[in-house]
């Protein structure tokens, strides 16, 4: 799990700090792995009072050398500042999230958005506008992290039912859900998400998600799934003949 975002939620024992924590980690979990996870141990490591103390006080100066791919230092402090604005209205991140759920959380997020950034496309990569068609998956991911609980999920939320989630897309994922026949989109999308969601709810109805880390990190980084079934495929896909 050290190599995984989600080892950053672990670090803080206070569920408002796991939640911050949790969006961060989700948000910036893109590219190489070990890129990001060196960008994610740069930018915890200003936070020494705990992610929330730091999203309160709203004291950017720390960013200003920090950037991560496309992503500069402007646009870490307006991303904080809306993790920022959302603290001061609701207290907690779980508690805004709670206040546009109702049971999809697809709308939900892009409630967050026409709540909080209505009149700017900017940040649309961490706040997707109502409509778009991509998976979703660093939102997906934290969704999981903080509804599921387990070893790895921390499960702090109780008002959303796991089998509502949505699989986090990643390219592992859909190289795996289109090497087993569950997914028929030709893209990553939505969509791609949703199918690979619902063939794994035959396996596990309540919890489908529960084969996420599994899938990524045991058949999609460890075995290196390509997404196309050979004959070598069998010495290591632990979902070759499903």
């Amino acid at each position: 799990m050290y190599q995984d975002p989600i080892s950053f939620v672990h670090r803080f024992s206070d569920d408002a700090d796991r939640e911050i924590a949790g969006f961060i980690a989700a948000q910036f979990a893109y590219g190489k792995i070990e890129l990001f996870m060196g960008f994610l141990e740069r930018l915890f490591g200003l936070m020494e009072n705990g992610p929330v103390r730091f999203v309160e006080a709203g004291q950017w100066e720390g960013l200003k050398d920090l950037y991560y791919r496309f992503h500069k230092s402007r646009d870490l402090a307006m991303f904080f500042e809306v993790l920022r604005g959302i603290l001061a209205e609701h207290g907690t991140f779980g508690a805004m999230f709670r206040s546009v759920y109702d049971g999809n959380t697809q709308e939900a997020i892009w409630r967050i958005r026409e709540k909080y950034l209505p009149d700017t496309d900017k940040l649309l990569f961490f706040f997707p506008k109502r409509a778009s068609t991509g998976a979703q998956k660093r939102w997906n991911m934290y969704l999981r992290w903080m509804v599921r609980k387990d070893a790895i999920d921390v499960g702090i939320w109780d008002y959303i039912d796991p089998a509502d989630l949505t699989m986090p897309l990643d390219t592992h994922i859909y190289k795996i859900g289109k090497c087993v026949g569950w997914i028929t989109s030709n893209t990553p999308s939505y969509r791609a998400a949703r199918q690979v969601t619902e063939a794994l709810k035959k396996y596990s109805p309540s919890d489908p998600l529960k084969y996420d880390f599994f899938l990524c990190h045991s058949v999609g980084i460890s075995a290196g799934c390509r997404g196309k079934r050979t004959d070598k495929c069998k010495e290591t896909c632990a979902v070759y003949d499903i």
